[in-house]
């Protein structure tokens, strides 16, 4: 009897023992199950994010189009809502083939205004996701959703026939697609509280506008400085000044109104802004791509600038259909037997200067001169003379009054005893607007057609905006140069003698309905305070502030 008791008792402490290694063990399971899940989830979000942060994408920010096939690849549209929600193409962002913790591929769901279409979608720091989910933390203006299926749950058929269905491995609001609602729920496995069976146990990470821009904006920063700081430094180059800056509390063409939206055609800069507080020479940029810039044709002068001859005379100059601007003129021989010994006249390589007017937008916008290989001259009956030692540049006034300027050598050399001419004609093309305001531009047109300007703050030192000093000196020192604290090392130092600068506001970190006409709701520390001319910047993951300073000059 007590070999019996003694087995019996064996039998049941076994019997519990294996009871409990098999509860446990399923927990195990359970738990290593959702840990592969999420492990998949956030493999899959950080590979959207840096597939959207490429700096050689022409959309930064912009997110592919979901698998709709099965093949791993985005679909070539996603133009509808219903075509916004498949499975994640990990083969177009690179990624290994991501399943959650059940076997199955993950799914993707994307704002329809982040999908990549430039052009047709505009895709910068302000704008907001469409997706909205529900659950118990409600979220709204969500860019996209990464979504593991987990096992078949009801009456979900999973053979090939509906394999690209949604309803067949989400549920509930993730199922449809003909908006932009999801949802998630408290326990990852939801039962039905009647019968106990699996109704619900999708598992959901979002992407929002922290997520995504944390990232992406560095990569953007990175960009102006490659595509967008050679435009101006060339404008500064040929025009010896910074254009005026577009004044930044007017959002919108008709005044100050911050739920509007303003046009790239109302960037003009503003002459006002010359360095009197509040407006000390900062604003936007002044991208406005439709300006133009008629030549004043009684403004040619032509003048002897060095060589041998002797006067001009018979200035005209007119406006011609090239299009552009010519200036015909006599060069006439000089008289001087001591000069032109052993003649009485003569003229050897003589260098002229024809300057001509194109009124005030040369100083407001981003006005290119023309290459002066593009520049023709002619001489005594329409005969090519051979040119050297040619230049082009201009000047601007305070009033943003542009005054061009082109100098060279005619390369001819002859003595005579008798008085004798050259007639000369000089034709330069029409001055034209930087395609750098252009959205078909190879290197700008990111930054044009997705409206990075509107969050993208220009400032410049006094002393180099047009008219200027052409000098500044450390605030606060008038006129003032910029001051940049915490600059990267790789700028050269000091950090207070830069004459112009940019600063990639970034998304709005204090919840601040954009646009808006208020500075304080784009730029954060010592960049709020404008008036001072000291700024700084932030590199790293962003915090309380997330400007970005990308230094145009020095």
């Amino acid at each position: 009897m007590a070999m019996l008791a003694l087995i019996m008792f064996l039998v049941l402490v076994g019997a519990y023992l294996v009871a409990t290694g098999l509860s446990r063990t399923t927990a195990e399971v359970s738990a290593e199950r959702d840990q592969r899940t999420r492990d998949a989830l956030i493999a899959a979000k950080q590979a959207l994010i840096a597939w959207a942060a490429d700096p050689e994408a022409t959309q930064p920010g912009s997110l592919p189009c979901p698998d709709t096939n099965d093949d791993g690849y985005q679909e070539s549209t996603c133009d509808q809502t219903s075509q916004q929600t498949g499975r994640l193409p990990w083969r177009t962002i690179n990624a290994p083939d991501l399943r959650d913790g059940s076997g199955e591929r993950l799914w993707y769901a994307i704002s329809g205004n982040f999908r990549k279409k430039s052009g047709t979608t505009i895709i910068n720091s302000d704008t907001a996701g469409q997706i909205a989910i529900s659950g118990p933390a409600t979220v709204s203006g969500v860019i996209a959703v990464v979504i593991a299926p987990g096992l078949p749950v009801q009456d979900q058929t999973r053979d090939s026939g509906h394999a690209n269905d949604p309803s067949s491995y989400l549920e509930g609001a993730n199922a449809v697609t003909d908006d932009y609602a999801f949802e998630t729920r408290a326990a990852p496995d939801d039962r039905d509280a009647t019968t106990g069976s699996l109704v619900f146990n999708d598992q959901m990470l979002p992407i929002t506008s922290a997520d995504l821009f944390a990232v992406v904006e560095p990569v953007v920063a990175t960009m102006l400085e490659r595509d967008i700081k050679p435009y101006v430094a060339a404008y500064f180059t040929q025009w010896s000044a910074f254009p005026f800056p577009s004044r930044f509390d007017n959002p919108s063409p008709g005044g100050n109104n911050p739920g509007s939206t303003r046009s790239q055609s109302a960037y003009a800069g503003d002459t006002s802004l010359n360095g009197v507080s509040p407006n000390p020479s900062s604003g936007l940029l002044p991208i406005t791509a439709s300006t133009t810039y008629p030549w004043t044709a009684s403004s040619g002068t032509v003048a002897l600038t060095g060589g041998i001859a002797g006067s001009i005379t018979g200035v005209s100059c007119v406006t011609v259909a090239l299009p552009g601007w010519r200036c015909s003129f006599t060069l006439h021989a000089l008289d001087s037997v001591a000069t032109c010994t052993p003649r009485r006249y003569c003229m050897v390589d003589p260098s002229f200067r024809v300057t001509g007017g194109i009124g005030a937008n040369a100083g407001t916008s981003f006005a290119n001169l023309p290459d002066v290989s593009e520049v023709t001259v002619t001489s005594s009956g329409g005969a090519a003379r051979a040119m050297s030692s040619e230049t082009i540049d201009g000047t601007l006034s305070s009033a943003g009054v542009g005054t061009v300027r082109y100098q060279g050598t005619h390369t001819y050399s002859r003595y005579n005893n008798s008085s004798f001419t050259r007639s000369m004609r000089v034709t330069i093309p029409d001055v034209l607007v930087s395609p750098m305001t252009s959205s078909a531009d190879p290197y700008a047109g990111w930054f044009i057609a997705n409206e990075w300007y509107r969050t993208t703050y220009y400032a410049v030192s006094p002393g180099h905006l047009p008219g200027g000093t052409a000098a500044c000196s450390a605030p606060p020192a008038a006129p003032s140069c910029l001051q940049v604290n915490h600059m990267p090392s790789y700028y050269a130092s000091p950090d207070n003698n830069k004459r112009a600068i940019l600063v990639l506001a970034g998304r709005s970190t204090n919840g601040s309905a954009r646009p808006s006409s208020s500075v304080a709701n784009y730029l954060e520390g010592e960049n709020a305070t404008v008036s001072d001319f000291v700024f700084e910047h932030r590199s790293g993951t962003p915090s309380s502030i997330n400007d970005r300073v990308v230094v145009l000059s020095p």
